[in-house]
């Protein structure tokens, strides 16, 4: 007969995690966790963010090349040479590499776009990270996966100093969209404000209490939520073909657009309030045509059926 009673077991497998405030925290302890002489292998269609981590820890990094379908141009992958492949899985879409690259690799995954980290079926060392800021309500998170144990006494058991003000800027713009209470350019300064401090942040923070208890929340609810999202994502799928980039994200947050005079696009779409993020804007020294086309639309549980069809709407009338 089986042990019965006492303490709950828990099994681990062998995979150190931790949180900390934001993905580029995690990238950072992931960097420098890493023996300084690794070279990594990166994407030329990235956040700007990212490549400055690497910068400021002097890494040996080159770019291979992303094509228009976020696919990997595996020749450009093959002239260069690297010890940690950085992919990323490009709004929730996961990256087919695997034949890509040989086991004695480090595989690096940025998975901001994605609420769970899963292990792929690779035999070599794994790290993945995601945040939180891109794919829910939470101003700040993000958790770490690792094969390799990573330097956790470099992270500050503190809610970063960006953290408070997005809350604050947070739900004075709820207040402003619900009651019209305060008003638009409050919030705006506040989200600002709290850009700039963490492009400036160096430390590592844990993620704060108050997005630990939002946490729960937004797991609770994730199955629903993704049903939402993956309703509305499929709107605009079938309603933008001509301009749709063809991903089957897992968890879908934005519905990723390749269009022409996107900046005109976007500039028409001010005008009529609607808001549409930029992935993203173009680094000096990086060129790839995705950054010139790529706009998104948000497709999670704030907007309606009827809000897609607003947005579509409002697309084909700035193209007719």
């Amino acid at each position: 007969m089986k042990t019965i009673g006492g303490e709950m077991e828990l099994g681990q497998e062998n995979i150190f995690s931790c949180v900390t405030d934001s993905g580029r925290s995690s990238l950072k302890l992931i960097v420098r966790g890493l023996p300084k002489k690794m070279k990594y292998a990166l994407p030329d269609f990235i956040c700007s963010s990212v490549v400055d981590v690497f910068r400021k820890s002097h890494s040996d990094f080159s770019f291979y090349k992303v094509n228009e379908d976020f696919s990997i141009d595996r020749e450009s992958l093959r002239r260069i040479k690297f010890d940690v492949f950085y992919s990323v899985n490009y709004f929730g879409q996961k990256n087919n590499y695997l034949s890509t690259i040989r086991k004695n690799k480090i595989l690096l995954e940025d998975s901001v776009f994605l609420p769970e980290l899963k292990r792929p079926e690779y035999t070599g060392d794994w790290i993945a990270f995601n945040s939180f800021r891109k794919i829910s309500p939470l101003a700040d998170g993000s958790i770490i996966n690792s094969t390799i144990e990573l330097r956790e006494n470099l992270i500050k058991k503190d809610a970063a100093p960006f953290s408070g003000l997005k809350y604050k800027a947070k739900n004075i713009k709820y207040e402003y969209i619900h009651s019209k209470g305060h008003s638009e350019k409050k919030y705006l300064e506040l989200f600002e404000e709290a850009e700039k401090k963490l492009d400036a942040q160096e430390t590592i923070y844990g993620i704060s209490g108050t997005s630990l208890f939002n946490l729960l929340d937004f797991y609770k609810n994730l199955k629903d939520e993704n049903a939402v999202r993956k309703g509305n994502f499929e709107i605009l799928n079938k309603k933008l073909k001509s301009m749709r980039i063809e991903i089957n994200p897992e968890f879908p947050s934005f519905f990723p657009l390749k269009v022409n005079r996107r900046n005109e696009l976007r500039k028409y779409l001010f005008s009529k309030k609607i808001f549409l993020p930029v992935h993203w804007p173009a680094p000096v020294w990086l060129k790839n045509g995705l950054y010139e086309k790529i706009i998104s639309i948000p497709v999670d549980s704030r907007y309606t059926a009827g809000d897609m069809s607003g947005i579509v709407a409002a697309i084909k009338a700035f193209y007719e």
